[in-house]
């Protein structure tokens, strides 16, 4: 009899796994280093726009096409508020004492899903009007000088090509968005 209820213990024991602390804590900070490491490659990544757009900027007002120097502002500023929104809505959340690692690491998952799934608004919606305008100074300007067609064949597939690339990008967030979700209901579940 003995037996049979040390085998039944066990088996019920079995399925009902704990997480060690320890586990959770490496999870934790794994996925912590991951959102770390992304943002601070988004954050060059922005630097690096804004270092090479700045320049452009003067250089077009220096040479009074003063529409594209605006346009390159734009573009500029858009940079400048999707580094902003990726510090207030996509950083890792501190970790505070006195909350356990399970519920961190479930807050942590479902902040980063819920950041990935707006990234149409907060992370490609400030640069559209930038590259817009890019597009359409560029069209403005051939305007008289170029036939239409060519003007629209010209500038469509560039602008198509971009518009696909934000759609790429919007489509691998929300994703990852799914993802994580899932990981949160499993956490969430376990």
């Amino acid at each position: 009899m003995t037996d049979n209820l040390q085998t039944l213990w066990h088996a019920h024991a079995a399925e009902n796994a704990f997480t060690q602390p320890e586990d959770l804590m490496n999870r934790t900070s794994s996925f912590e280093r991951q959102v770390r490491r992304r943002n601070v490659i988004e954050y060059l990544a922005g630097a690096l726009v804004i270092a090479l757009t700045i320049p452009m900027v003067a250089l077009f007002v220096s040479i009074g096409f003063t529409g594209m120097a605006l346009s390159m502002a734009l573009v500029a500023l858009g940079v400048i508020i999707v580094l902003w929104n990726l510090r207030r809505r996509a950083s890792a959340e501190v970790r505070r004492p006195e909350v356990e690692c399970r519920t961190h690491l479930l807050a942590q998952y479902r902040r980063q899903a819920d950041a990935l799934r707006k990234v149409p608004l907060w992370y490609i919606g400030p640069l559209i009007p930038g590259v817009l305008a890019v597009y359409a100074t560029i069209g403005l300007r051939a305007v008289g000088q170029v036939e239409a067609w060519d003007i629209v064949r010209n500038l469509g597939i560039p602008l198509a090509a971009t518009l696909a690339f934000f759609g790429f990008v919007i489509w691998l967030n929300l994703r990852a968005a799914r993802k994580l979700a899932e990981q949160a209901k499993a956490l969430d579940e376990a």
